[in-house]
């Protein structure tokens, strides 16, 4: 007897599989096929995407390091040096169809690397290799470079320092010279400024409009009893100004203030070091006879110092000698401590920069902060020279490397101005801030002044390095602070590897130019 029941669908799934089993082996032996191919396609172009990574990196740092070489360097020689480059970086990606081709056109340089990586699984579709191709392009830095080496020249650089530094920066200023395109001229402007406690602008700018030359600023007659023209006094004595300056008053000392007459304590002070007085047996620079009453005491013996009308009757009683607590030949006379040679403005002559700084001596203590800040008027588009392209001139960078074996300055003396006469005048004037004695305190006061300093001239858009020399005293904070960043800091513990540190920030202004 048969039944209409149908049975239930758990029975169904059960002869199913049962009846259907070779079937379904079947089915998957027929779909592991194309899984496996695609599981080798994926590994074998992830191996490809690799390789092509790798040559890419290795393409990119090659176009760079081309970029670098002198514009007179062959396209047979860019070759070469590409060829091995790129085989060095990668060499287990390399195989006998790898081809490596360098165009340059103008400027633009282009590397192209060609070849295959070979598969695995893959060829059991017929992939025997992928192809492989990348390509970089890179533009020598068509846009200009202003560059002021601001180079420490204080009494400590004696000796094999100061010979170190001129190799050094004249290395630093052939391989700059070296990347010039012919055809651009202009593309590269260097200025030098050597400091130590006072700066040289040359005397031949004596009738400038930015020199003080009528006695306007405030501080021209504050180390003299009465109204005084510094440039008159230099005449009556018959002597010619040195071309050394003061540094002007705060805040125009930290800034890119263009001189005007209209605000007199922005224009620079003729440097002018009086005769100090014949009463002051700590006296520093007494050359002249005081023609003043005996009286006794730092109050008196200033003012027997600052007496006018002496520059215009009296002789020198000595010429030079030593300075006193020292080694250093000392200049006696209005120009004390101007022994420096002249700043050099920017110029486009690779002979005018090798000669000012092979004539460059030693003499004086250190203020960082004047000498950084006349690097700034070099580079300026305002006054006092007005040689620099404007700040947002979108073709043209601006750098300073500045170089110092020192700490900021103002040497104690028992005589009654309590210093030396500098670019600050003396420290009674106080003129960084301080009257103080203490040497820790005049130091902390111009190394303020140099922070402030090294931040408007950053926020105006130039890129500072700093190089410290064999100094084993203080702190670094101040001039790595002072760099643009970290990797423009240079501690430097033997003067005779300054050519390696002036080397690396070559190097670095040639990537920051080809980056532009």
């Amino acid at each position: 007897m048969s039944s209409d029941v149908e049975p239930p669908p758990s029975n169904l799934l059960k002869r199913f599989r049962k009846d259907s089993g070779g079937a379904v082996a079947l089915l998957f032996g027929l779909l592991s096929i194309p899984l496996l191919v695609l599981a080798g396609l994926a590994i074998d172009y992830g191996v490809n995407s690799m390789a092509q990574q790798g040559f890419q990196d290795a393409s990119d740092s090659t176009v760079l390091s081309l970029l670098k070489l002198a514009t007179s360097t062959t396209d047979a020689d860019l070759q070469t040096k590409a060829d091995r480059q790129i085989r060095a970086a990668v060499p287990k990606l390399i195989d006998a169809d790898t081809k490596i081709t360098v165009t340059r056109v103008e400027n633009t340089i282009t590397v192209a690397v060609t070849g295959k990586t070979p598969t695995s699984l893959s060829k059991i579709v017929g992939y025997n290799a992928f192809p492989l191709s990348v390509t970089s392009v890179g533009t020598r830095g068509s846009g200009n470079l202003e560059i002021a080496l601001v180079l420490d020249n204080t009494g400590s650089m004696s000796g094999a320092k100061i010979t170190n530094l001129k190799s050094a920066a004249n290395d630093l200023v052939t391989a700059l010279f070296k990347e010039v395109d012919p055809a651009k001229p202009n593309a590269l402007k260097i200025g030098i400024v050597p400091f130590s406690m006072t700066v040289n602008v040359g005397p031949g700018n004596s009738k400038q409009d930015w020199l003080d030359k009528d006695a306007k600023a405030s501080y021209h007659s504050q180390i003299f009893v009465s109204a005084a023209n510094r440039l008159t006094l230099f005449g009556k004595m018959g002597i010619a100004w040195g071309g050394c300056v003061e540094s002007r008053p705060y805040p125009y000392d930290v800034q890119d203030t263009a001189p005007s007459i209209a605000t007199p304590d922005t224009l620079f002070v003729p440097y002018f070091a009086p005769d100090e007085s014949d009463g002051d047996d700590y006296a520093v620079n007494d050359y002249m006879n005081d023609y003043a009453s005996q009286n006794s005491g730092s109050s008196a013996n200033r003012t027997r110092q600052g007496q006018i009308n002496k520059y215009s009757t009296n002789s020198f009683k000595v010429s030079k000698t030593n300075r006193p607590n020292g080694s250093l030949s000392y200049l006696y006379g209005p120009n004390s401590g101007c022994d420096l040679q002249p700043i050099t403005h920017l110029t486009t002559s690779q002979s005018t920069l090798t000669s000012a700084i092979n004539a460059m001596t030693v003499i004086g203590d250190t203020n960082i902060a004047m000498g950084l800040v006349w690097g700034w008027h070099l580079l300026s588009p305002n006054g006092p020279f007005a040689e620099g392209v404007a700040y947002n001139n979108k073709d043209t960078r601006k750098f300073v490397v500045l170089m110092t074996d020192g700490q900021n300055t103002s040497a104690q003396t028992y005589s009654s101005n309590q210093s030396f006469y500098s670019g600050i005048g003396y420290i009674w004037q106080n003129r960084i801030g301080t009257t103080s004695f203490d040497a820790a305190t005049r130091t902390n006061a111009i190394d303020t002044r140099l922070s402030t300093l090294c931040s408007n001239m950053k926020n105006a858009g130039i890129t500072i390095f700093t190089v410290r020399v064999e100094v084993t005293d203080g702190t670094s904070d101040i001039l790595r602070n002072c760099a643009t960043s970290t990797d423009k800091f240079y501690d430097v513990q033997n003067s005779a590897t300054l050519t390696d540190a002036f080397k690396a920030i070559g190097a670095q202004i040639s990537e920051l130019r080809i980056s532009r």
